[in-house]
């Protein structure tokens, strides 16, 4: 067992994680409002599911603050390991093509 085995994502979930990542953190592209074209956000889940995939995913501790200087706007990224995790989601959730829920864990 890796240390990387202790993440799971639904589809979801690791495609916030691919979007943070290679975007970066910024609030207003996610709420109220979910901007899938700036972020490359490829799922159609509802904006009500993306951001209930928020909480499971601090809850989970896959999405960390990440340290800031006073009176910076703090920023989010992966945990160590989770990105890598996501990323294998998200292979196998393109290899499924269509035959999956994006809001349960593979």
């Amino acid at each position: 067992m890796t240390e990387h085995e202790g993440f799971h994502f639904s589809v979801v979930e690791a495609a916030i994680l691919e979007a943070i990542d290679h975007v970066g953190w910024y609030a207003y592209l996610w709420f109220p409002v979910v901007y899938r074209e700036v972020l490359n956000f490829p799922l159609e889940a509802p904006d009500e599911q993306v951001h209930a995939a928020f909480g499971s995913l601090i809850r989970k501790g896959a999405l960390q603050v990440t340290p800031s200087k006073q009176g910076e706007i703090p920023q989010w990224g992966a945990a160590h390991g989770a990105l890598e995790v996501a990323r294998n989601v998200l292979s196998l959730s393109l290899d499924l093509r269509g035959g999956h829920d994006p809001s349960e864990p593979l």
